[in-house]
């Protein structure tokens, strides 16, 4: 790649992402035109459905039940329920246009999936196949690319957890956790160059402008220090802050209408989305937390890149450039010995963040991960860390040996006490699905994935939808970490044990004093 220094930016007013609208005053009016016409609309496709399932009728035998089904569940509520979110959006995001965006975004997409339902329901269908899932999945992609922030963010989190949403919904949304679209260059230097407080050419020998790798919170560029030294320089999207704020207020909002599409707690999931983003969006603790992630995996297959204190600010993080593969390229080219070594390090280094350290890598983005060339795994990104206190690591420690001796009392104690709510039947029967896999002497090549996953993924989703579980909140990120190194067992099949990996860990955390 070429390296091309940067002319500095003409200084300017930093462009707001959110700001894709007038200003409060003109902002409230806009809402309110926008709002009565959004219910004129609503209501003439609501008219028009229930004609054309009349006019069905009289082709289908069932069409008349099915019809009074669709009704009792609700589609002449569609309209109050529109009418109900955009009043929450004017009373909690104050009618920013970007909130009112993604309600407006959020409720299109429910208002595909209960077409598609009725249309199921006309069909003698009592639930969404999978291609009405995968209308609906791809929809979603769509607006998590056009959306960006927070929803992109959210969306990535989605696909990296298939034992809650399903392959359909996991595979569509995979194509997020691949490069997006770049941020205008312009913006990004200006941004740079403020937060630096000198010129691109007075900080950098070099500065390339096309980013190594985009995000949806940033994107990095490739530099080279005045000493020589090559750099990842990330830089925070001017006005990302703002956008995350109508994000996570919007998500609230439509927490409960979009729970008829994705089963998922969102309420939980924006309080937690809420909470590790808006760390993510401080490079201080970032940093911080990169310094003490470098010490408790020194010795082993995974590190850190350096920092480099002199150009990091709490929106721009540099750190030494690790000229590597991402980690799924990596595992793609390997040869199996090598592929089994990779995954194995993986597994164990995640063990000991959960067991032993207490703090854990939450971004498990591939990108995230680069092989370098002597093999070490370099680890990016520590925007998002979850910590995990003694108790917490005691307490999943003892879930997990309940579990591998199929000690179904002790399994529902711990359950509770780290906070997991709902039937203790059905909490315990998703907890063993989930863990069947750990169980000794079980190798990873040997598991049937796909068809262990399709029940995990159909057992789950019916038993927390009946019996309404619910989940603590560290668990939001712990999932989404165990989701996604299962997903890497789950393709590349390494002939390992997984059980064998933890168990050193495990045994750690329960003979470790308080």
């Amino acid at each position: 790649m070429t390296t091309a220094p940067i002319a500095p930016a003409p200084r300017r007013p930093m462009p707001d992402p959110s700001d894709d609208g007038p200003r409060p005053g003109a902002a409230a009016r806009e809402l309110g035109r926008a709002l009565a016409e959004l219910g004129k609309r609503v209501v003439r496709h609501v008219d028009g459905l229930t004609q054309d399932l009349v006019r069905d009728a009289g082709k289908v035998a069932r069409s008349s039940q099915a019809f009074a089904g669709a009704a009792r569940d609700g589609w002449d509520d569609v309209a109050t329920r529109s009418r109900e979110a955009w009043a929450r959006t004017r009373a909690t995001a104050g009618g920013a246009p970007r909130a009112a965006r993604v309600v407006t975004a959020g409720l299109g997409v429910v208002a595909t999936a209960r077409v598609l339902r009725m249309r199921g329901l006309a069909a003698g269908r009592e639930h969404l196949s999978d291609d009405d899932h995968r209308v609906l999945a791809a929809r979603v992609r769509e607006l998590c690319m056009e959306l960006r922030g927070g929803v992109l963010k959210l969306g990535q989190i989605v696909s990296a957890r298939p034992d809650l949403v399903g392959a359909v919904w996991a595979g569509e949304l995979a194509a997020l956790q691949d490069r997006v679209p770049p941020f205008e260059p312009t913006a990004i230097v200006a941004r740079l160059e403020e937060e630096l407080g000198q010129t691109v050419l007075d900080a950098f020998a070099t500065f390339e402008s096309e980013p190594v790798a985009a995000a949806s919170l940033a994107q990095v560029h490739r530099a080279t220090l005045p000493d020589g030294r090559v750099v990842a320089v990330k830089v925070q999207i001017p006005g990302i802050d703002a956008v995350i704020a109508a994000d996570v207020a919007a998500l609230r909002i439509l927490a409960g209408v979009l729970g008829e599409v994705l089963p998922l707690d969102l309420r939980t999931i924006a309080d937690e989305l809420e909470r590790a983003l808006v760390t993510e969006l401080d490079y201080r603790a970032a940093a911080t937390a990169g310094a003490a992630f470098a010490a408790d995996v020194a010795g082993t297959p995974l590190f850190v890149p350096a920092l480099v204190p002199s150009h990091s600010t709490a929106r721009v993080l540099t750190t030494a450039f690790v000229a590597g593969a991402r980690l799924t390229e990596a595992l793609d080219a390997a040869a199996p010995a090598e592929r089994a070594r990779l995954v194995t390090a993986l597994c164990d280094g995640l063990a000991r963040q959960v067991f032993r350290t207490g703090r854990v890598h939450a971004d498990p983005h591939p990108g995230n991960f680069l092989v370098a060339g002597d093999g070490k795994i370099a680890v990016l990104d520590f925007g998002c860390v979850l910590e995990l206190d003694a108790a917490a690591r005691r307490g999943y420690a003892r879930l997990l040996a309940a579990l591998a001796v199929r000690d179904q009392a002790t399994a529902l104690a711990e359950l509770s006490a780290l906070g997991f709510g709902g039937d203790p039947a059905a909490l315990a029967t998703i907890a063993a699905a989930s863990t069947s896999a750990m169980q000794p002497g079980e190798l990873a090549s040997d598991i049937d994935w796909e068809r262990q996953g399709r029940e995990l993924v159909a057992t789950t989703l019916r038993i927390a939808r009946d019996a309404g579980i619910t989940i603590p909140p560290s668990f939001v990120l712990l999932g989404r970490v165990l989701g996604t190194m299962a997903g890497l067992v789950a393709t590349y099949r390494p002939p390992i044990q997984l059980h064998a990996i933890i168990a050193p860990h495990l045994a750690h955390a329960l003979t470790t004093p308080a």
